[in-house]
């Protein structure tokens, strides 16, 4: 061969690898005698927006990435996310989004198929489904999930968690027996051969445990299990640290394991259990779990013996795609080691970071009142949670609905326990008794609706081992609408507060009790019931607690005549001038809440009391009106104070 027919034959190869780079992701598998054409499909899902929350956005665009290197092309990746931070005021790097410290720029090239608003879980499901020419996908690359039956399809969502749901930038939450709706009607069309999930949240586990089939073809792992949180890494002060332009979380650390692990190995030979294997042990910071999760696997388990390869792309060999220095960089974490911090705590970092590095005293003050704001504002809404749910325990019907759950519990407990394939297990070895004892024990005296109140905000309470969060899913959903239908949405924060719902809905409490326990225990209806039960216990008929025109020292004594015994002494004593506002004139010094100038008025829990002098003060409001009312019965004042 002539050198010029020699080099225009090695140019032609040279573009014919280059273009088979781009090409969608194609594999030939025997079927029936006959040759099929497998296809990968990709969904990548970042479902946060905000600059603290910039690691969930990086961890989406590093798995594109991922998958472009792999050979997947753009027609066959969909991508959601908000995309406020690659142009946001705040990024030192404009145009560009970073996953890990000093890597490579992430953000280029990736597609914004639905962005903003088009980010939500209606849309989501849509897409997955592959749905074509719907409504909610105008304004948007149109994009869908539109595999066959011998397709494989990945599935890859980022953002926050909560018992039984996860995040969007837009509308509601995205709840466990949706999607398991959708992934059933789409295997039922047979829209799929194999899907695999990576499900980065807190509670992750909550969407898939007791929910997914392990019928579907579908394999699904999470960053932590149903009832823990997950964690972000790569903040400042940590290590590793992000450049210090950064104030902001580059990644999470469940995520930054797989993606790290898909840039560094040779994929074709590491099957997904083995990769989960090495995630698990990065995630836990190697079994300890200090900074770290319980990366759990769901579904269809046999999916994990095939070669991750398979659905992350046939060409992420391992070789050439990565620097020197992040090979070190990666041998040195692989194993564990680095630092983290709790997804809801990870917003935090640039409000903190902006107080750390403020330059002076003014600049420190300004940035210290909105950390204080923003830790308040949680405060508050914690609060708001705790007391509806003890507003909700209160009531006599809704204690006789929850005792008779946990008598039954307790005697499944008990048959369970003699049954004779258990007749050899010693209560002995449990740790504590179970927790359907002391519900119960909570119940008959009194009841202890703080204690109760605690428990169901705290922890899963009892139900069949591997069981869904909740049997009534419809309940969940009630139950968070109840609550911001009067309080307004659940934030990335608030949101951890389904726990409580679904403890409420599988102890057969209604949304609808639930929803006038959160109407009576709003700030303004408190503030309603201490003018009356003021009024009923001085006789005096002027509205001595109006609302922004009382005195505070005149406010403070009406609450002292209501308050008719002291204060438990678990709890600080009370100031009304935390919850009442009164005009700028007499606004007493030091009523002002942190961060909010003196003066301002305001009607809210001042979440730097005492919880216990919050709570305690509503049960006395509420046991001063119950002694109004037995007074205006005819009842001896004696008998009346006695009844609480």
């Amino acid at each position: 061969m002539t050198r010029p027919l020699l080099c225009l034959a090695l140019c032609l190869l040279a573009l014919s690898g280059s273009v088979a780079f781009r090409l969608p992701q194609v594999l030939e598998s025997p079927a029936e005698g006959n040759r099929t054409k497998v296809v990968d499909w990709a969904l990548l899902v970042a479902g946060s927006g905000g600059w603290g929350n910039y690691r969930h956005q990086a961890d989406v665009c590093h798995a594109y990435q991922v998958l472009r290197n792999g050979g997947l092309d753009d027609d066959h990746i969909v991508v959601m996310m908000a995309d406020d931070l690659a142009n946001n005021i705040m990024n030192p790097h404009p145009g560009k989004l970073f996953n890990r410290p000093y890597g490579p720029d992430v953000y280029e090239g990736v597609p914004l198929d639905y962005t903003g608003e088009n980010v939500n879980a209606d849309t989501f499901l849509k897409v997955l489904a592959g749905h074509e020419n719907d409504s909610v996908l105008i304004g948007t690359s149109g994009k869908t999930i539109r595999s066959g039956p011998d397709d494989r399809v990945f599935v890859y969502y980022a953002d926050h968690g909560a018992p039984g749901i996860v995040g969007m930038p837009s509308g509601s939450f995205l709840y466990a027996d949706q999607l398991h709706k959708t992934l059933r009607e789409k295997a039922a069309r047979k829209g799929f051969k194999d899907m695999v999930i990576y499900m980065e949240a807190c509670e992750a586990g909550s969407m898939f445990e007791g929910v997914l089939s392990d019928d579907l073809n579908v394999y699904a792992t999470t960053a932590a299990n149903s009832e823990e949180s997950s964690w972000g890494t790569y903040c400042p002060g940590m290590f590793p640290s992000p450049p210090p332009e950064f104030d902001t979380c580059l990644g999470d650390l469940y995520s930054v394991a797989w993606l790290e692990n898909s840039d560094h190995y040779d994929l074709r030979n590491e099957t997904l259990e083995k990769q989960f294997e090495k995630v698990r042990r990065r995630t836990s910071n190697d079994g300890t779990f200090v900074q770290g999760s319980h990366v759990k696997q769901y579904g269809s388990l046999i999916i994990d013996e095939e070669p991750a390869s398979d659905y992350l792309g046939v060409l992420n060999t391992g070789d050439g795609t990565v620097s020197e220095a992040d090979g070190r960089h990666f041998r040195c974490l692989e194993n564990g080691g680095q630092q983290a911090i709790p997804q809801r705590e990870a917003d935090l970092v640039p409000l903190w970071a902006a107080v750390t590095r403020a330059t002076s005293p003014s600049e420190r003050q300004q940035a210290y009142a909105a950390l204080a704001s923003k830790l308040d504002e949680r405060a508050s809404l914690d609060a708001g949670v705790r007391a509806a749910v003890m507003a909700v325990l209160e009531q006599p019907e809704v204690t006789a609905v929850v005792k008779a759950t946990y008598e039954a519990s307790w005697q499944e407990f008990v048959d369970w326990m003699n049954s004779e394939e258990n007749k050899d297990i010693k209560f002995s070895l449990l740790i504590g008794p179970p927790s359907e004892v002391w519900i119960l024990e909570a119940l008959d005296n009194g009841p202890d609706v703080a204690g109760l109140s605690e428990a169901f905000m705290g922890m899963r309470l009892p139900q069949k081992r591997g069981a869904a969060l909740v049997d009534d899913w419809d309940c969940l959903r009630g139950m968070v609408e109840a609550w911001e239908s009067v309080r307004g949405p659940l934030d990335q924060y608030g949101m951890q507060h389904t726990r409580a719902f679904a403890n409420l809905c599988n102890s057969g409490v209604t949304s609808q009790a639930f929803g006038k326990a959160v109407h009576d225990t709003t700030p303004a209806t408190v503030i309603e019931a201490v003018r009356k039960a003021a009024i009923a216990a001085t006789g005096d008929a002027q509205e001595i607690l109006a609302v922004s025109t009382v005195p505070a020292a005149e406010a403070e004594q009406a609450a002292a005549a209501v308050m008719e015994a002291e204060m438990p002494a678990a709890g600080a004593p009370f100031d009304m001038g935390a919850i009442i506002s009164t005009d700028d004139s007499t606004r007493r010094p030091g009523a002002e809440t942190r961060g909010q100038p003196g003066g301002l008025p305001t009607i809210s829990f001042l979440p730097s009391r005492p919880l216990a002098g919050i709570l305690n003060f509503i049960s006395s409001v509420k046991a001063s009106v119950d002694r109004a009312i037995l007074r205006s019965r005819g009842m001896p004042g004696d008998a009346a104070a006695a009844h609480n």
